[in-house]
């Protein structure tokens, strides 16, 4: 469910197995709090599944980073002006910031609890150094409330280091991006077609409720049931980290929602919409039809 790969960030921390004992903790954390009753709502809410359909954390980041990185301007600038008016602007850039990371962590946490592996490892290194900084940005603050106009400079040296580390977290976060995937739809690449083509499945095959895993155009794994009478056809490959949707188990209240048996993602079968996280991105749809033969063709939904 993650996969290695040949980047700078994976050689550095694949060997770092200290950091799967805050994995651990982390890990447990999270899996206990959305073990609770009711709280899939908001587990879906910080995924970016509802009301999104798109990622909620990468938003955030920039939100926060771009809030830290606008309060360093503001406090280079003072340092080179002078300017009283620059220190509250500098002051309600950080505090903006620090209320935007808490919304950063707590959806990033919830993604990242759906990882394994190096990519888990990553991840929770990632993480650590965002919390590390945050705490900086958190003392800096507190030296800017409570300290003397002196003590400004040491309270923008303590926020620069803090930003440092911010900037060296985000590559970690970039790398779960971009090195493994982490989020991206799997879908994103698939051609569904706008002609016509027959598979090799037979409407008369078809049993209630029993996928049928199916090769459509250029080889897509396609998931094909027969629903309350009904064929649909949807794509087998989960949006969110791959998982064959075909072994999954049926939900919902007319059970028509397959839940993926890697990470519990929902998708409805009949439009392919998502119902609940960590899945953000819907499955690819095609339209069905039966020949005279008896075999199905599709083409894409649109």
């Amino acid at each position: 469910m993650s996969a290695g790969r040949n980047t700078a960030g994976h050689d550095l921390v694949k060997g770092w197995r200290w950091l799967d004992g805050f994995a651990s903790v982390f890990g447990a954390v999270m899996t206990g709090i959305w073990k609770i009753p009711g709280t899939r709502t908001l587990k879906s809410l910080l995924h970016g599944t509802w009301p999104l359909g798109h990622p909620l954390h990468p938003m955030v980041t920039d939100l926060t980073i771009g809030g830290y990185t606008a309060m360093l301007a503001m406090d280079g600038l003072y340092l080179v002006t002078r300017e009283p008016g620059l220190l509250r602007a500098a002051d309600f850039l950080l505090v903006g910031a620090l209320i935007t990371s808490l919304l950063s962590i707590v959806s990033g946490l919830t993604d990242w609890n759906e990882t394994a592996g190096d990519e888990r490892r990553t991840g929770m290194l990632h993480g650590l150094l965002m919390v590390l900084a945050s705490l900086g940005f958190v003392a800096s603050l507190v030296i800017r409330v409570n300290g003397s106009l002196d003590a400004r400079s040491t309270a923008i040296a303590v926020s620069t280091v803090a930003w440092l580390i911010m900037i060296l977290s985000s590559y970690f976060g970039g790398e779960m991006v971009f090195g493994f995937g982490t989020e991206v739809n799997r879908q994103a690449w698939t051609e569904i077609g706008d002609e016509w083509q027959m598979i090799d499945v037979r409407a008369a095959d078809l049993q209630d409720r029993k996928p049928v895993l199916a090769a459509g155009p250029n080889g897509v794994a396609l998931f094909v049931v027969r629903l309350d009478g009904t064929v649909h056809v949807i794509g087998n490959t989960c949006t969110h980290a791959g998982g064959p949707l075909n072994e999954g188990t049926w939900a919902g209240a007319d059970r028509c929602e397959i839940v993926c048996p890697w990470h519990a993602s929902r998708f409805c079968v009949t439009d392919g919409s998502v119902t609940a996280g960590p899945a953000t991105f819907r499955e690819p749809t095609w339209v069905v039809r039966e020949t005279t033969v008896g075999k199905l063709e599709i083409k894409a939904s649109r």
